[in-house]
């Protein structure tokens, strides 16, 4: 005979047989991979590495941009009246702009991307550096003055974006942003 509580074939107060486990209970099982209630995923090297590639890029957008407003103060040159000096003045500063948003996208997806918050801005950033780094190759391999430093120059740059969104776009990276998502959501 068994006294109320005891019998051991009988399961407890507030716990289901075969179902799952009262609220506060483990189940038993370990969650998958940053889904459940512990602690965040770890950031994989590769995530790590393509901000590293961003911030550099970025830096060196930022550097461009500062070239750019520069030579368009220089150009401050007589032309004899033909207006050829401020339309290349306009040009350059266009280009400065462009640079400046382009190194302002790539610093703060970086920072966003080591952060957990988002890859897509990056990937955004490389993107259009990939393509900006494309035209720059190919017009460069049409100069025919041109050295082989301005060959190997937008190729590094043109290899350094397509790396960051093969780095963004593997399997672990996927599945620490989507882990992340799933933590925020709940």
């Amino acid at each position: 005979m068994s006294s109320y509580g005891n019998d051991q074939e009988q399961p407890g107060y507030g716990q289901q047989p075969g179902g799952p486990p009262a609220y506060g209970q483990q189940s038993g099982y370990a969650p998958q991979y940053g889904y459940g209630g512990g602690a965040p995923p770890s950031r994989p090297g590769g995530v790590t590495a393509a901000a590293v590639l961003g911030f550099i890029l970025g830096g060196l957008a930022t550097v461009g941009a500062i070239f750019f407003v520069g030579s368009s103060a220089l150009i401050g040159v007589d032309d004899g009246g033909s207006g050829l000096a401020g339309a290349l003045s306009g040009i350059i500063i266009v280009l400065a702009l462009i640079f400046l948003v382009i190194a302002v996208i790539m610093i703060w997806g970086s920072v966003l991307a080591l952060k957990g918050r988002s890859r897509v801005l990056l990937i955004v950033g490389a993107s259009l550096l990939t393509a900006f780094g494309l035209i720059s190759f190919f017009s460069s391999l049409g100069n025919s003055g041109t050295d082989a430093g301005g060959i190997v120059s937008p190729l590094i740059g043109l290899v350094m974006s397509i790396l960051i969104i093969v780095l963004l776009s593997v399997g672990a990276a996927s599945q620490y942003f989507a882990a992340l998502r799933a933590r925020r959501d709940r």
